[in-house]
């Protein structure tokens, strides 16, 4: 039932796209630096795969700054059985912060997890800040403060509000 929903809500963002994105586009990949570095309490080691990749689309624009409209997909593949994360969300993004091409932007999202045959609504907040090192490419920090809903219904953990931290790139189009 979730996924028609979704797929009309990602249709909904692509038609915004060519109404009025103003002809551009960012796709972001970014992977969980724990995982690249370290591995975790739970068993995840080293290497395990959690990437994002999110579908920005700016619909506003200012002299310093501008909105964006995203959906994004998580994938973790953790030692326990994978986690899929589908969201939706805004964002709000200023140019040039401190020096040329240093982005700075505050996403809230909504969306839902997958995992365990369970499926959990789930809110976040994304704050990234990328550096334009090419035309067309960005490098990108994001730390993502989470509402781990699927560790509330599996464990029955009390504190399920989780931050990570995401490196990766842009690609502007």
């Amino acid at each position: 039932m979730q996924k028609p929903k979704l797929f009309l809500l990602f249709l909904c963002i692509i038609n915004s796209t060519i109404s009025f994105s103003q002809k551009s586009f960012d796709i972001d990949v970014h992977h969980d630096t724990k995982f690249i570095f370290s591995g975790d309490e739970r068993g995840n080691n080293t290497g395990t795969t959690d990437i994002i990749i999110k579908f920005e689309v700016p619909f506003k624009r200012f002299p310093k700054s501008y909105l964006t409209v995203f959906p994004s997909f998580e994938y973790a593949n953790l030692n326990t059985g994978s986690l899929k994360r589908y969201a939706v969300g805004v964002g709000y993004f200023y140019t040039d912060v401190f020096f040329k091409r240093l982005n700075m932007g505050v996403l809230p999202n909504y969306g839902f997890i997958k995992r365990f045959n369970n499926t959990t609504g789930s809110f976040g907040v994304d704050i990234e800040i990328s550096y334009r090192i090419a035309k067309r490419v960005s490098l990108s920090y994001v730390h993502q403060i989470i509402e781990r809903t699927d560790l509330k219904v599996t464990y029955n953990e009390t504190k399920y509000i989780k931050p990570s931290s995401f490196m990766g790139f842009k690609v502007h189009f």
